[in-house]
């Protein structure tokens, strides 16, 4: 009886022919990408999906590991591999034997998993997150698009959030964004209608994604929230600062600074 293929050795063949490949029995298949969708950062097997016959799959990922040496960096290509009856692992051409993933690498492992038809863990930050930092990264962008001579006002700042669309106050924007009860199914829905696509979001690879993976693709390459307003401190007048703190706070957090 022929021994099943092992994740080493799938791994190795994705990297030899810098290509996805399949385990179906004892066979390796190589996996052409599909037609229509750009190429993805996570993987040449976006939005390809295979039948259950299929046991396991790989794909060649760029990569950055950090070596022994003070924290030297190495750029390499790694292989991800996705098996339905193990944990994800990595094959690293440096080393003799896989690396088990003890953290989720986000959509680099989603990947492997909707290509198997299998559903992956449920993202729990809420997709507000999102929307702030795309406002705060639109605040930065229209201030230096705009240059000192044409400083922005609150009502301006206040417009560019995906939930306002008027001069609203502070307190009116905490509000919206606390009261959103939309998940990610929700957004996920919307994204994958042509129609209405998320920034930088094929509707086509929204709708091959489920819930959880397409969330942390939208969380995967997005500035910390904290980092951007750091930026905005250096750029914008205090006062907007204090509007805009006031705005992200927790509902309860503006009553307890005057008791």
């Amino acid at each position: 009886m022929a021994q099943p293929i092992s994740n080493s050795t799938l791994g190795r063949r994705a990297l030899k022919l810098n290509c996805g490949v399949a385990a179906i029995n004892n066979e390796i298949l190589a996996l052409p990408p599909p037609h229509g969708i750009a190429v993805s950062p996570y993987g040449p097997l976006v939005g390809v999906r295979c039948g259950p016959r299929v046991q396991a799959v790989a794909y060649p990922l760029a990569a950055r590991l950090i070596g022994r040496a003070q924290g030297e960096l190495h750029n390499t290509t790694i292989a991800v591999v996705v098996n339905r009856a193990a944990p994800a692992q990595i094959i690293d051409p440096r080393r003799p034997l896989p690396l088990d993933i003890k953290t989720e690498l986000g959509p680099a492992v989603d990947v492997g998993r909707r290509v198997l038809s299998i559903a992956t863990p449920e993202e729990h930050t809420p997709p507000v997150d999102v929307l702030d930092v795309f406002w705060l990264d639109s605040i930065i962008s229209a201030t230096l698009r705009l240059g000192p001579e044409q400083p922005l006002n609150w009502g301006s700042i206040a417009m560019l959030h995906p939930l306002s669309n008027e001069a609203i106050e502070p307190w009116q924007l905490r509000d919206r964004r606390t009261g959103l009860t939309l998940g990610w199914d929700a957004f996920r829905q919307r994204a994958s209608n042509a129609s209405s696509p998320w920034p930088g979001m094929d509707p086509a690879i929204a709708a091959w994604l489920d819930d959880g993976s397409f969330a942390r693709w939208c969380l995967a390459d997005l500035p910390e929230k904290d980092t951007l307003l750091e930026d905005l401190r250096d750029l914008l007048e205090p006062s907007l600062i204090t509007r805009i703190d006031e705005a992200l706070d927790s509902p309860g957090e503006w009553i307890r600074r005057w008791i």
